[in-house]
């Protein structure tokens, strides 16, 4: 791995469109090591360690390591802000051990928010391990929900973590800008995180008129995040969209995805700020509409043979734009031979460089050979020498 300040000024070329400087290799591994430490499967040369110490082992860049804490591992990935919610909004939660209607019972999540106008309520269940979660129910389910989500937005404020801030800078501030974590854009807000999918669709064509004014309640939401961030050390905002043309089609992209990126963009460029989104599923209808976000880069877009695009086709449709990833994820598991990992690999630098900060799209998987990130990495190390 580089030092601390050549590879801080490595990643700001990429942001800035410099050429001459080394790629930098920034593998997503935190799911890889949460579930094998929660398992009892890390290899027992890593049992012990710490995700960052893994990083060093491996000599590559670290990630998703910014904050203390985090389920499975003592790091929690990005810096997010703070959410405070109204003085008069009552938050439950409790764990409970399956549900009534279930044989085989599993861990879930039950979240109510209580408020004077009424109570919305999601279920999440915890994955085989316990390092992630999935919606069993979301929060919102019809019309009354809605009024109840419009109250919690309406007197919901963001704050700083300084705290976890000041941690992370001072442990990694000489190696990586800053990137702070954002919601989903507000469509991809409510179909992947509060209402799913289906209903979401269903409401759009039953309930226009009032879930466009959630919507841009939610556009709103981010303009108080945006004043949070104001004169903070922040190189990267990053909208976490989990982009997928199967549920955000062309038109739904052009109607909410685009104008929401094109009225927020000016003002995060004004703070000299970067921005990108995680493009991680099907995309290939969606490149060619990207630019018109304004965005500067995209993380995590999956090519073949896991994703529905060429390199080629990445290239053309992010024109100008940076790439954050984009080695398959399924190139690491071991049933697939080195020698197409390194073809890949090879074509990806030819073809982004220098724009590109090389990563797994999306993660590494639990069953991949970590080994395999190493052999990457001498590869990128190579390349490297030859500029």
């Amino acid at each position: 791995m580089t030092g601390m300040t050549e590879t801080f000024d490595e990643l700001m070329a990429v942001y800035e469109g410099r050429e001459g400087r080394g790629v930098v290799f920034q593998p997503r591994i935190k799911h890889w090591y949460d579930v094998n430490l929660a398992a009892g499967t890390l290899p027992k040369k890593y049992q012990g360690m710490y995700v960052d110490e893994v990083y060093q082992d491996l000599g590559v860049t670290p990630r998703e390591v910014w904050g203390p804490g985090g389920a499975g591992s003592e790091f929690a990935g990005y810096l997010p802000l703070q959410t405070k919610e109204g003085d008069d909004v009552e938050v439950w939660v409790k764990q409970t051990h399956g549900l009534f209607y279930e044989t085989e019972p599993h861990d879930y999540i039950i979240t109510e928010y209580r408020t004077p106008v009424g109570t919305m309520r999601q279920i999440q269940r915890r994955t085989e391990y316990g390092t992630s979660l999935y919606n069993v129910e979301y929060y919102l389910k019809d019309l009354k929900d809605i009024e109840v989500y419009k109250y919690v937005l309406r007197e919901r404020k963001y704050l700083w973590k300084r705290l976890r801030y000041s941690w992370g800078m001072k442990r990694y501030g000489d190696n990586l800008p800053l990137r702070v974590q954002l919601p989903r854009s507000p469509l991809m807000w409510l179909m992947v995180g509060t209402m799913g999918f289906q209903r979401t669709v269903i409401m759009l064509w039953r309930h226009r008129k009032e879930m466009e004014e959630l919507i841009r309640l939610l556009e709103e939401e981010f303009e108080k995040m945006l004043e949070v961030c104001q004169g903070k050390a922040i190189i990267e905002l990053s909208f976490g969209d989990n982009m997928h043309q199967d549920m955000c089609s062309p038109p739904y992209f052009k109607k909410y995805i685009i104008p929401f990126y094109q009225q927020l963009m000016p003002k995060i460029h004004a703070m000299e700020v970067y921005t990108t989104s995680h493009w991680d599923g099907f995309v290939k209808q969606l490149l060619p509409l990207v630019k018109e976000t304004g965005l500067d880069g995209l993380e995590c877009v999956t090519p073949l043979p896991q994703g529905d695009v060429t390199l080629e086709e990445m290239k053309e449709g992010m024109e100008g734009m940076f790439l954050r990833d984009g080695i398959p994820a399924v190139l690491f598991c071991p049933w697939i031979d080195l020698a197409t990992l390194e073809e890949h690999v090879r074509k990806l630098l030819k073809l982004f460089y220098p724009r590109l900060i090389l990563g797994v799209s999306d993660l590494l998987p639990a069953n991949a050979e970590i080994e395999r990130i190493r052999f990457v990495n001498k590869i990128v190390q190579e390349f490297n020498e030859s500029l």
